[in-house]
């Protein structure tokens, strides 16, 4: 569901704990040859919020509303490591932002342990879209699906070349000529990963999980067989570094130590989320 382009993003950067993360992601996340995420693991990427707008619009009854309450506060917790393992790797990259240049080896440790937390939480997120199916009834689910898709291609707009560019701009405050630069990079990113087979395969895939999401019988063993997590996890991680090496050279020093602190500051909210999670069992928000 989400797009190459968004993983070069300053947004990206800084809202999936990655150097420009998903959730799912993918030649579309690493030419979208990953794994597809579902269910809470979604709620953990930039596509919770579309997800939640969906969930809304189904209208839930109080019963539904405390079983799925309950998916979330499983999911957080569940994932507790992983922000923890993020954060880990935010704080790393950011120091290798503010000097300029990746250092794939250094990072190679805090890489491992994000793939080795994301591999143990996802068995959990496909067991959790596997019960959300089982909450809702039939009208719900047809009606979730619908809106989520919906809510993501309204959101999918704010992912072109130029809006993101203009986003960019806004957070680092770019001269007109690193405008141009970057949203040269940006479209020319967009262009490689529409080209890639995976990128039809992958949105022929979610067509399949979601049209199968609507009916009586939900298995996702049968629709998406699991891949191996920890590998595609390293390997989306490995694109996202690969796409801020393309962006870095345009940026200023300056501009680079904004981004890093954006990135420390991300980092601090995994940790303080863990903390909270750990202690009260919140809500995702």
């Amino acid at each position: 569901m989400k797009t190459f382009v968004r993983l070069i993003s300053v947004c990206s950067m800084v809202s999936l704990g990655v150097v420009a993360v998903p959730i799912t992601a993918s030649a579309d996340e690493a030419a979208r040859s990953e794994e597809v995420d579902t269910s809470s693991a979604a709620l953990h990427s930039g596509a919770r919020k579309v997800f939640e707008k969906a969930l809304a619009d189904v209208e839930l009854r109080p019963e539904q509303e405390e079983a799925v309450g309950k998916l979330k506060a499983e999911a957080k917790e569940r994932h507790a490591p992983v922000r923890e393992a993020r954060r880990g790797l935010m704080l790393a990259v950011a120091e290798q932002i503010e000097k300029g240049k990746i250092d794939r080896c250094a990072l190679a440790p805090e890489i491992k342990k994000v793939a080795s937390a994301m591999a143990e939480a996802r068995p959990g997120d496909r067991e959790a879209m596997e019960k959300l199916h089982s909450i809702l009834d039939p009208d719900q689910r047809t009606r979730f699906v619908d809106a989520l898709k919906r809510h993501w291609e309204s959101h999918q707009k704010s992912f072109d070349a130029a809006a993101m560019t203009d986003k960019i701009s806004r957070e680092l405050d770019l001269t007109d000529d690193q405008k141009d630069k970057v949203r040269h990079i940006l479209s020319g990113l967009k262009e490689i990963a529409e080209a890639e087979p995976a990128h039809a395969e992958h949105r022929a895939l979610w067509s399949r999980i979601l049209e199968a999401f609507k009916g009586d019988h939900f298995d996702l063993d049968e629709v998406a067989p699991s891949k191996d997590v920890a590998e595609k996890t390293t390997k989306r991680i490995e694109g996202h570094l690969w796409a801020a090496e393309a962006l870095l050279p345009v940026l200023t020093e300056q501009q680079r130590g904004v981004l890093a602190d954006k990135l420390r500051s991300k980092a601090q909210g995994h940790h303080n989320e863990t903390e909270r999670g750990a202690s009260s069992g919140m809500d995702m928000d």
